[in-house]
């Protein structure tokens, strides 16, 4: 009767098989080796564990009032007064831009100071705000 045995431990090939040549009688001697590759961590973020380059964002031109929805937006609020986002839409509507993203381009107008929001459903270009739109417009 035939017992097998699997082992597992690391060793040097070359002693394995030079004392499997000298102690052991084999037969049918299969031979794979292992290579272990560490494997990445998977909180480490993608770009950080391939070493890709980092995007740049240029802070001095973040917000751009002379250009897209931003320019509707502030052509609405040149006047000074307070308009809701009815207006807003209604502004859109005339151009080829979609009103979906309305709201959030206005919280980046609000977040960078060029509106703010007096009361709820209200918004208002602040000094800020009206320099800007009033120098793209001159300059246009």
């Amino acid at each position: 009767m035939t017992i097998k045995y699997k082992l597992g431990f690391t060793i040097d090939s070359e002693v394995m098989f030079m004392l499997l040549s000298k102690f052991l009688p084999i037969q049918d001697l299969s031979v794979e080796e292992v290579v272990e590759r560490p494997t990445p961590d998977p909180a480490i973020r993608f770009d950080k564990r391939f070493d890709l380059p980092k995007p740049t964002r240029e802070r001095g031109k973040a917000v751009d009032l002379t250009r897209g929805v931003n320019a509707v937006i502030m052509s609405v609020l040149i006047d000074g007064k307070k308009h809701s986002p009815l207006e807003f839409r209604d502004a859109m509507a005339k151009t080829a831009y979609s009103p979906s993203g309305l709201g959030s381009r206005l919280e980046r107008l609000r977040h960078f100071g060029f509106i703010h929001n007096p009361r709820k459903g209200e918004w208002a270009a602040t000094l800020k705000g009206l320099d800007g739109a009033k120098q793209s417009e001159s300059a246009a």
